[in-house]
């Protein structure tokens, strides 16, 4: 393998040191100058970084208790940032030609000590750094610098909307990218990782998630003495620092994993054969092999010792001051991920071990002068660790359990997962990992990627902060050559306001002339314990492919008027049939202390009651419903409970799926409509696959003129556009699109343009080649040669529109 070169562009200020009266304690190597140099000049946002030495007694450096250096840094506003300094063994890459396959590292002269700072204002800075020697604190160097505005956006930081992300200069950051989590010797090292890093940019896509605690690549304290970073340790650091700068270079923000929940629980393998080829790294490392292991140097007996070792902790928060101290002055640092899966740490118990968590992340926030998000992942839903008020977002993680289980519908189980975590939490969810396989790369089941295709649109269209991010990167994307898969989303999504938007899932409707059958839908999976307290009143939206939120949460019992008033909670259910179609409410069983009776409303006017008679078990009734959105009431006036056992909608799964997020106010709307035969199951089969044409409705949107793009979502192209009209009552309507005939996938922008206080302006991204998508602003008219028939969709008349 060819060396890939890597460009480094630091901004590396060295300043001068501190003059004879400090040289004369004995603290600095050159006494011949009095302070920092001046007039230096950096870009807002972009890295300060000075070097510096400390003459001291210590033994350790990377022990913060024994010294510690520290800089203050004042922006011209006033406000003070305390940045933490740092120790550290350059290395270069020894290799001169071009015939590399990996890194070869060597160190290049002494250890020196370091601060790194990115300032986050402009105008004229200055700053101060001390150290403390065993309590002693003595100053090193003071000095100041310019700073000017610059194109670099900033720091990432929760929107106002609480759901996506932003810059600090308030533009939308949505993620768009993979795990990268690692490279190794064998694969080519730093070589192959950014090597990666360039075929992710060539897509467009911003986000990659890397753990910095496995000993095959990146590693600070695995093969060092504990709360020690050696050589190896060193140069992992060194690792770090390049793939750091260029992700920089390439617009990649790292979600960087602090903590391996491997390194503290045993490895016992795998429960299928992993293939032999591709090669990848042995990955069996574990608690056996951690420098905290007695057996290894450290005091640690059992993995699970962890959440009560005080010595142990302390060179855990050791190692998160360190990464803080070195890496958090860096914009591209997306997040830190506290641990990769927190309930997978052995003896993890949440109701004890979420304060062991708190004080981790607490270390990090008080190291971290530009405060960059934290997150924890869990392998499934733990309350205690995504409810917990000191993360910043969640974490979902979709894994089937192929090729031991029967693949399921990707697209469901990713939207009940995401509907699980969204209607718990008001903060952002991303969808970390996801494969059809957590054992090894889904090559064989579908080596095209279809999964992925369909899971990240999926997600990004469901409510997500950003899309799904797909794991096996060494063994499946690459080789592959799947990374195009991101380019199309990256376009569609380029220039969304996610940040300053009001998205909320909504539930499109799906009609065709064409006689098709629309599948029936049953809900089943109620909560089914007795006399539980109800918690906030919930309206569950049922869409084709399951409920939010999830009807798991919603108890089969409806208690009566006279026997156990407190657990009392009429239901509320939203319903879109795409056609007139009937509801069967199935009854499992009704008190034998008292009758019951059903009530049951559309759209709160009672429609049908029934009366059931004490003991009464198994029976339903049925009841029309027409088309359209609706909301179904559910309540029982009668003395004592009675039981559900389903919800059956006759008509209402159409061959097409939609998803869809929307902003009802301002007229914005976002959909995916995927064909259900696309599958990677009928495209590995070779499945011929009809196309479909179908009429996509959205109800409840603000009147005025819309611009509907159409998105081929793997090309990225826009393959045509439409412009619409909608009027109604109270200012609103429904929007109907006709939908091009549709094999496989396709995605649509929507956007008022015109009409009674239209704010929302189509994105100013450039559009793929395809039908032209000029940019337009409130009150702009499409030019003549793109705009198709206008129909006023409320009163079903079209008007004739130019001849191109």
């Amino acid at each position: 393998m060819l060396k890939r070169m890597i460009s480094y562009t630091r901004i590396v200020v060295f300043v001068s040191v501190l003059g004879s009266l400090l040289s004369s304690l004995g603290w600095l190597e050159r006494p011949d100058v009095a302070e920092g140099q001046r007039g230096t000049t950096i870009g807002q946002y972009e890295r300060f970084e000075t070097v510096f030495p400390v003459r001291a007694d210590y033994e350790n450096p990377y022990n913060p208790d024994e010294i510690r250096v520290a800089a203050t840094f004042t922006a011209p506003s006033g406000t003070r940032f305390e940045v933490p300094g740092f120790y550290m063994q350059p290395y270069e890459d020894d290799c001169r030609d071009d015939t590399c396959f990996a890194e070869s590292l060597v160190p290049v002269g002494d250890g020196e000590w370091r601060v790194r700072f990115s300032p986050p204002e402009t105008g004229d800075w200055t700053y101060r750094i001390v150290a403390i020697v065993n309590g002693d604190e003595r100053d090193v160097r003071t000095g100041s610098f310019k700073v000017v505005a610059s194109s670099n956006p900033g720091f990432i930081r929760i929107a106002a909307n609480q759901r996506y992300f932003e810059f600090d200069n308030g533009t939308a950051y949505f993620p768009i990218g993979q795990n990268l989590g690692w490279s190794w010797e064998q694969g080519g090292g730093i070589y192959t990782y950014i090597e990666w890093l360039d075929r992710l940019e060539a897509a467009g896509a911003n986000y990659a998630r890397l753990n910095i605690d496995v000993p095959w690549f990146i590693g600070i304290e695995w093969g060092s003495p504990p709360g020690q970073y050696g050589e190896s340790g060193q140069e992992a650091a060194w690792r770090l620092d390049s793939i750091l700068e260029a992700a920089q270079e390439r617009g990649i923000y790292l979600q960087v994993t602090m903590i391996w929940h491997q390194a503290f629980r045993d490895y016992n393998g795998l429960p299928v054969n992993v293939p032999r080829s591709p090669s990848r790294p042995d990955v069996s490392s574990d608690f056996d092999n951690h420098p905290y292991n007695v057996r290894q140097g450290g005091n640690m007996q059992v993995p699970g010792d962890i959440f009560f070792n005080t010595l142990a902790q302390d060179w855990l928060e050791r190692r998160l001051y360190y990464i803080v101290a070195r890496w958090g002055f860096s914009p591209n640092i997306f997040a830190w991920e506290i641990v990769d899966r927190l309930d997978q740490i052995a003896g993890f118990t949440p109701e004890r071990d979420i304060e062991w968590l708190n004080d981790l992340i607490a270390r990090v926030r008080d190291a971290d002068p530009h405060q960059h998000l934290v997150t924890v992942g869990s392998t499934d839903f733990q309350p205690a660790i995504e409810e917990n008020a000191n993360i910043d977002f969640s974490q979902s993680r979709i894994y089937q359990r192929r090729p031991i289980e029967q693949a399921e519908d990707q697209v469901q189980i990713t939207f009940s997962a995401l509907s699980e975590t969204l209607s718990r939490l008001s903060r952002p969810v991303t969808v970390t990992e996801f494969s059809l396989n957590p054992w090894f790369e889904p090559t064989a089941d579908d080596p095209e990627g279809i999964h992925i295709r369909k899971t990240i649109w999926a997600t990004a269209l469901s409510g997500a902060a950003g899309s799904a991010m797909p794991t096996w990167w060494d063994t499946y994307i690459a080789p592959q050559d799947l990374f195009s898969l991101y380019a199309p989303l990256a376009l569609f999504t380029d220039g969304v306001p996610w940040n300053t938007a009001n998205l909320q899932m909504v539930e499109p409707i799906l009609t065709t002339d064409a006689a098709v059958e629309y599948a029936p839908l049953r809900i089943e999976d109620f909560s089914r314990q007795f006399r539980v307290a109800p918690g906030p009143e919930i309206s569950y939206r049922i869409t084709s492919d399951g409920a939010y939120p999830p009807t798991s949460r919603m108890s089969s019992y409806l208690y009566g008027t006279e026997y156990n008033t407190r657990d009392r909670q009429p239901q509320s259910l939203v319903l879109t049939p795409p056609v007139d179609t009937t509801l069967t409410i199935g009854i499992r069983s009704v008190s034998t202390a008292a009758d019951a009776q059903l009530i049951v409303s559309i759209d709160e006017v009672n429609v049908a009651t029934l009366d059931l008679s004490s003991g009464t078990e198994g029976t339903n009734f049925t009841i029309p419903i027409t088309a359209g959105t609706h909301k179904l009431g559910l309540d029982n006036q009668g003395a004592d409970w009675l039981q559900l056992e389903y919800l059956e909608i006759a008509q209402y799964r159409a061959p097409l799926r939609a998803m869809a997020l929307a902003d009802r106010d301002q007229g914005l709307a976002l959909v995916w409509v995927q064909h259900r035969d696309y599958t990677w199951e009928n495209i590995q089969s070779g499945v011929d696959i009809a196309p479909l044409n179908y009429r996509l409705s959205l109800d409840d949107m603000p009147a005025g003129e819309y611009r509907v793009e159409f998105w081929d979502t793997t090309s990225g192209a826009v393959i045509g556009e439409e412009v619409l009209l909608v009027s109604g009552e109270a200012e609103r309507g429904q929007l109907q699109v006709d939908l091009l005939p549709i094999t496989d996938q396709l995605a649509l922008r929507i956007f008022r343009t015109a009409g009674p206080a239209a704010e929302t302006a189509p994105p100013q991204n450039e559009t793929p080649t395809g039908t032209p998508a000029p940019p337009l602003t409130p009150g702009d008219t499409t030019p003549e040669a793109t705009i198709p028939a206008r129909r006023d969709l409320a009163n079903g008349t079209e008007e004739s529109s130019p001849t191109p």
